[in-house]
């Protein structure tokens, strides 16, 4: 039920009636107009650009990650990470359907859409669980429509060295493919870039091209 606001009597609104809006008047107002959000840009300076300063986290201090989950999306487009920070991710799912965020290479994207291929079909319920691809170092996180998920997490000091780049990915069959991916930029503390943000492939590589 949406709240109303109660009409105001004559006497609070004002009684001095305006009388019909004229082109000169139009002209008027629209010039005022123009020279107040002029001084507003002028007032609020350039955008800001990349990624602020960055303190990282520790294991006594983690740092808060959120990353949003929809019907098929991620927000941030972009995850901005430190190597060798630790960090707590607040994943919520806003969708209507169970989605993941695994973080990790391409070798480890590739890992779960294999593992989780298996339940095409299946009738909907719990994801199933997934052996970590050998030499595993990311994480991967579960969560229903409306769930909010906090994992503990420390990214691995040779992240940014990954030939591949670094996801995060929902493999719960078909979201990939549907655009459920954006990228990790891995960053100092100045929020300066260490390595390039990799490209999203359209289309996942087969597990023997994958790396």
């Amino acid at each position: 039920m949406h709240a109303t606001t109660p009409a105001l009597p004559a006497a609070a609104r004002g009684s001095r009636r305006r009388g019909p809006l004229t082109l000169q008047r139009l002209a008027g107002l629209t010039l005022a107009s123009a020279a107040l959000a002029g001084a507003a840009i002028a007032c609020s300076g350039p955008a800001p650009t990349g990624t602020p300063p960055i303190t990282p986290g520790t294991s006594a201090g983690p740092r808060s990650v959120n990353i949003v989950m929809r019907d098929y999306t991620y927000s941030p487009t972009v995850v901005d990470l430190v190597p060798g920070e630790t960090v707590v991710l607040h994943v919520i799912n806003g969708g209507l359907e169970v989605h993941e965020a695994a973080l990790g290479d391409m070798p480890a994207q590739l890992a779960w859409e294999s593992a989780e291929a298996a339940t095409v079909g299946a009738p909907p319920g719990p994801t199933p669980f997934v052996s970590p691809p050998p030499g595993f170092d990311g994480t991967r996180v579960v969560a229903a429509s409306g769930q909010l998920v906090d994992v503990v997490w420390t990214v691995p000091l040779n992240a940014a060295t990954a030939p591949s780049g670094w996801f995060v990915g929902c493999h719960i069959p078909g979201h990939w493919a549907k655009g459920m991916v954006v990228p990790v930029r891995f960053v100092d503390a100045s929020g300066q870039p260490i390595a390039s943000t990799p490209s999203i492939p359209p289309v996942l590589p087969t597990p023997s091209s994958g790396g």
